[in-house]
C-alpha cells in the first residue's frame, strides 16, 4: 500500500512536541506491514521552506530523510486544475498532491486539512483522502490479527507453558515423533514465539493446539500457491477426550483463517488417528498422503477456506463454516432463554465470561464447545428443512438475536433412546431433565444445527418490532420473510465473509 502524507502529518510526527497517539499508531502499523509512507518532493519541502524558525526547519528537514519521496510524479492537467479554485500557491500544492491520487500513483492521501477533504469530494476521491484517525482504523482492520476467543480456552505464547513440557501430556507425541526430535521442535517453537490455544485445569495441561502461518516456500503443499495456516500440534488429553474440544479448536482455526484471509488450513496426522481423521473428513478436509523426514507415511489433512472454490451447491456440513443464503433457503428465528443461551453459545457477546469458566463444571458443559448443537422444545413446527438458516433470539432480559446456524435435522421424538442418540453432548439438558420433559410432554421437537458465526451487530428488539415477520413476539419458531431478511443483510447485520454468493 502506498500512502502519501501531507505536511501537517509530517509536522505532527516529527515536530517539537509530543506525538499524538493516533499519529504514531498509524505510522507504526503502516511501516510494520510494509506500507510505503511517501511525501511529495514538491509539497513538503515547499511548506517547510516557509518556516521562519530556521532551527526547527533544519531539524524537520533532516528527519524528512527517513521518509521516501514519491518518484516520477505527474503534473496536473489544465482540465483537472479547472475543477478547483486556486487563490494561492498552497492551493496549487494541494491540487498537485490530489492529482497523484487521481492518477492512482498512490492508494491514499492523508491530511488533516479540511479544505483538501472538501476538494476531494468534488472529484469523488473522498474515500481515499483520509484523516489520521481514519487511516489508523483502516490499517488496524487490515493488519491487526483478530484472535478468536472462547471462555474455556486461553490463547497465548507457547513460552507461557514451557514449564509443562516434561508433563505426561506430551508422552504420546514424543513416542510418535521421537523424544529428542519432538523436544527440539518444541524449543524451536519457543525461540520463534509460536502461539497456541490451551486448556489448563488445576494447573494440569489438558488440551493444546499450536499453530503457525507458513509461506509458500515453507509448506510445499501440492497445487496450493498461497500462505497457509498449519495446525502444528493438536492434542486432547484422554481425561477430557469426550469434551468435544476437537470441534472447538477447529472452529477457532476456521475463524482465525477468515479473519486473516488465509485460504487453506492443514495438519498432519497418522493413519492410526481414526477419530481425528473422521472429524476432519466431516468438516470438509481432504487427504494427501506423503512420506515425512523420518521415512514414515503421514497424512496431510487440508481444508480449503476459499468460499469461491466450493463445489457443493447446498448447505452441507462439508461447506462449514460457509453457507448459501439465496431465496431458495428459508430463514427462521428460534427463541431461547438466557440461561440456556449462555451454555449453548459460550463465545457469544451476550454471554459474559465468569470466574468459573475454567472450573470443571463449566468445562463439562460440552454443548458450549461443539460446532453441532441441539435445541429442544415443545413446538410441533417441523417446517424448516436441512440447510435452512437459523437465527437464535435470546429472550427475557437480552431480547436480541446474535447466533447464526444451519439446520442439520428436525423431527418430533417420543422415544428417549432415540432422543439421547440425537442430542448427546449437544444439548444443555441432562439425561434426567430430558426423561422428565419427555414424560411430561410425550413428544419433543429436536433440532440439531451447526453454529456458523455471530452477527456483526445484534438485532435488538427495537429493530425486530419494525419487521413484518415478527407479529407473535417470537414465542415459537418464526419464519423470516425474504424481504425482511434482505433488509437485515443490506443493513450489514450479517458477516458476508461467511456467505457464498
Amino acid at each position: 500500500m502506498r500512502i502519501l502524507i501531507d505536511t501537517n502529518i509530517l509536522i505532527n510526527l516529527e515536530g517539537h512536541k509530543i506525538v499524538k497517539d493516533n499519529f504514531s499508531q498509524f505510522y507504526r502499523i503502516a511501516i510494520t506491514n510494509n506500507c510505503k509512507v511517501l511525501y511529495h518532493p514538491r509539497a513538503i519541502p515547499f511548506d517547510l521552506d516557509r518556516d521562519s524558525n530556521l532551527e526547527r526547519k533544519e531539524i524537520t528537514i533532516s528527519k524528512l530523510k527517513k521518509y521516501e519521496p514519491l518518484e516520477d510524479f505527474a503534473y496536473p492537467t489544465e482540465k483537472f486544475k479547472s475543477l478547483f479554485i486556486v487563490k494561492k500557491v498552497n492551493d496549487e500544492i494541494d491540487i498537485l498532491q490530489l492529482f497523484q491520487l487521481f492518477k492512482e500513483y498512490v492508494d491514499y492521501f492523508i491530511t488533516e486539512d479540511r479544505g483538501i477533504h472538501n476538494n476531494a469530494k468534488k472529484i469523488g476521491l473522498q474515500s481515499k483522502v483520509l484523516y489520521v484517525s481514519e487511516i489508523q482504523e483502516l490499517l488496524e482492520e487490515l493488519f491487526t490479527i483478530k484472535i478468536p476467543s472462547h471462555p474455556i480456552l486461553k490463547e497465548h505464547s507457547l513460552r507461557e507453558i514451557e514449564d509443562k513440557f516434561n508433563s505426561p501430556f506430551f508422552d504420546s507425541l514424543k513416542e510418535d515423533y521421537g523424544k529428542e526430535a519432538f523436544s527440539n521442535w518444541l524449543m524451536k517453537c519457543i525461540k520463534k514465539n509460536r502461539k497456541c490455544y490451551s486448556l489448563i485445569v488445576k494447573d494440569e495441561l489438558q488440551a493444546l493446539l499450536i499453530y503457525n502461518l507458513e509461506k509458500i516456500e515453507q509448506h510445499q503443499l501440492k497445487d496450493i500457491y498461497s500462505d497457509v495456516l498449519k495446525i502444528c500440534t493438536f492434542k486432547v488429553s484422554d481425561t477430557v477426550f469426550g469434551i468435544k474440544l476437537g470441534e472447538l479448536f477447529l472452529n477457532k482455526m476456521f475463524e482465525y483463517c477468515i479473519n486473516q484471509k488465509i485460504q487453506y488450513l492443514y495438519l498432519t496426522v497418522y493413519e492410526k488417528q481414526t477419530h481425528l481423521i473422521k472429524l476432519l473428513n466431516r468438516f470438509g478436509f481432504y487427504k494427501n498422503i506423503f512420506i515425512n523426514k523420518q521415512g514414515l507415511s503421514e497424512v496431510q489433512m487440508i481444508k480449503c477456506l476459499n468460499k469461491n472454490l466450493v463445489s457443493k451447491k447446498y448447505n452441507c456440513i462439508n461447506l462449514h463454516p460457509f453457507y448459501y443464503d439465496n431465496s431458495t433457503i428459508s430463514k427462521y428465528v428460534i427463541p431461547i432463554k438466557p440461561k440456556y443461551y449462555s451454555k449453548l453459545f459460550k463465545d457469544g457477546s451476550l454471554r459474559h465470561p465468569t470466574l468459573f469458566d475454567f472450573s470443571q463444571d463449566s468445562i463439562n458443559e460440552i454443548q458450549g464447545n461443539t460446532i453441532v448443537k441441539a435445541y429442544i422444545s415443545n413446538s410441533r413446527i417441523i417446517t424448516p428443512k436441512q440447510g435452512d438458516i437459523l437465527l437464535f433470539y435470546a429472550s427475557n432480559t437480552d431480547k436480541a438475536i446474535e447466533p447464526v446456524g444451519i439446520l442439520e435435522s428436525i423431527e418430533i421424538v417420543d422415544n428417549f433412546d432415540k432422543l439421547w442418540k440425537l442430542v448427546s453432548k449437544k444439548t444443555v439438558f441432562s439425561q434426567e431433565e430430558l426423561i422428565f420433559k419427555l414424560q411430561d410432554k410425550g413428544k419433543l421437537n429436536v433440532i440439531t444445527f451447526r453454529l456458523i458465526t455471530y452477527l456483526n451487530k445484534k438485532i435488538r428488539l427495537s429493530k425486530i418490532k419494525k419487521l413484518n415477520s415478527f407479529k407473535n413476539k417470537i414465542q415459537t419458531i418464526t419464519k423470516i420473510s425474504e424481504s425482511d431478511y434482505l433488509e437485515l443483510r443490506n443493513e450489514e447485520y450479517f458477516d458476508k465473509r461467511y456467505i457464498i454468493n
